[in-house]
């Protein structure tokens, strides 16, 4: 009886999934395989009985088609979401019918996202389950220990500070012309090529402009409080060093960071700061001060952050407002609200206990123990794996060769430096740590093994002593 917890983003993804690895382990007679996101779905594609989790995907990277694994189980928890943030083209691929349908079940965030996708939920009613995100479970006052040693890090170091998330698509670790190809490969453009390629073009014109207000913004409120520190944090996407050339001549107090996962660094922030990052959410359950600053040719969607916290389009208006509400090292902001249509478990349920509950009663008859399949290790794939990266690297650099190859397989245009941003590793001790950290009790600790199946592949499993 095995449940498979991919990993695409790790900082994203991996301490939510392995809080819920920790609870499944305690409450079930489930194992649970996790890893890099390609080497658990081919555990899914060699196991006939298994439970796969995915964390979602736009219709035409979906390939788990039901009739080739019908011995198998898929549920889908998308990581992008909270749906109700969804463009319509965003929407129209991710929640399709072509993916619905071969799914066991669908897990939604909040009671908005059913009510954005009701168009196409009503006729997929029978797979879906309202339990939220297992991310927002950590962030309950009985489980905030787990980060409590980051945090204490963090405070150690940068005293009291604004904590600032990216969320924009300028200086990307791979160039925009490669990630426009992936992009549109992920949509049935059809009629609409042109206007959605023009509307995109346009949403990203806006960004990178909102992007050099915020700079600009930031760099004038460290000037004016020099006692504060402000912690910029990159997007996963972007390159650390094109986004430190933007700051140049940058006061001291103004750190760009990019370490671990985001969650520590909010909760020990005194102001939450962002311009349509969906890490908000989180803020919002720890009733954190949070500053919106969007300008005013942003897409509809900076609405809805409207319902959380301070919002800005106006650049004069937000830096006058910061910084006479910042007096002695006092953060005189009100708290934001807790999103709970968003977010079905950011008050009193549990991802976790749900999802628990869910597995024990619809699968526990239907899933079996994986085969263990034995990786092939060869002496040279490194060497050989470092010539492709270098070749591969060399025909992406030129659009007419990059067209080619996303023509044939839009997965290729992706790099090795855009690959390695996402998921650079998984460890053994990575897995032990946090594993610890969720538990909280040794004695239960020392009845899970952690088996490593491969590179950045284990399997969890409870023995008796």
């Amino acid at each position: 009886m095995t449940v498979l917890l991919p990993l695409e983003i790790k900082h994203r993804e991996f301490h939510s999934k392995i809080f819920l690895a920790s609870q499944i382990l305690k409450k079930t007679k489930f194992d649970v395989v996790i890893g890099e996101k390609n080497k658990v779905i081919n555990v899914f594609k060699n196991n006939k009985n298994t439970y796969l989790l995915s964390k979602g995907g736009p219709k035409p990277r979906f390939t788990l088609q039901k009739k080739k694994f019908n011995k198998n189980f898929i549920g889908i928890l998308d990581e992008e979401g909270p749906l109700d943030f969804f463009d319509p083209d965003e929407m129209k691929t991710r929640v399709h019918k072509d993916v619905l349908k071969n799914l066991d079940d669908y897990f939604v965030w909040g009671k908005k996202d059913l009510k954005k996708g009701n168009n196409v939920f009503k006729k997929f009613h029978k797979i879906l389950s309202l339990y939220g995100h297992p991310k927002y479970d950590i962030l309950k006052k009985k489980n905030l220990s787990f980060y409590q040693n980051d945090v204490n890090k963090i405070k150690k170091k940068y005293k009291k500070f604004i904590f600032v998330s990216s969320s924009f698509r300028a200086d990307q670790v791979i160039r925009q012309f490669l990630f426009d190809k992936y992009r549109f490969s992920n949509f049935e453009l059809g009629k609409n090529e042109a206007k959605i390629k023009k509307e995109f073009l346009e949403y990203l014109n806006n960004e990178k402009d909102n992007y050099i207000l915020l700079i600009k913004l930031l760099l004038q409120i460290a000037k004016k409080n020099k006692k504060i520190n402000i912690i910029f944090r990159p997007h996963p996407r972007q390159n650390i060093n094109l986004v430190k050339k933007r700051f140049s001549k940058k006061p001291k107090n103004l750190h760009i960071v990019y370490e671990g996962v985001i969650t520590p660094w909010i909760i020990a922030s005194d102001l939450y700061f962002h311009s349509g990052c969906t890490s908000f959410t989180e803020a919002a359950c720890l009733r954190k001060k949070i500053i919106c600053f969007i300008t005013g040719k942003s897409p509809p969607k900076s609405k809805k952050f409207k319902n959380t916290g301070y919002f800005f389009s106006d650049y004069k208006k937000c830096l006058n407002f910061i910084n006479s509400r910042i007096s002695r090292g006092k953060f005189n902001f009100k708290r934001s609200k807790i999103p709970s249509g968003l977010l079905e478990n950011s008050y009193k349920k549990d991802f976790c206990s749900l999802f628990v509950n869910h597995i024990n009663l619809k699968y526990y008859s239907k899933l079996n123990k994986i085969k263990l399949i034995k990786e092939k290790i060869n002496p040279y794939k490194k060497h050989i794996d470092r010539i492709l990266v270098s070749i591969k690297r060399l025909l992406l650099s030129n659009n007419f060769f990059a067209s080619i190859i996303s023509f044939i397989n839009p997965n290729r245009v992706l790099t090795y430096e855009y690959k390695k941003k996402k998921f650079s590793s998984l460890r053994y001790n990575e897995i032990k740590e946090y594993l610890y950290r969720s538990v909280k009790d040794f004695k239960v600790l020392k009845k899970i093994k952690i088996i490593k199946l491969s590179e950045d592949l284990f399997l969890l499993k409870k023995i008796k002593i």
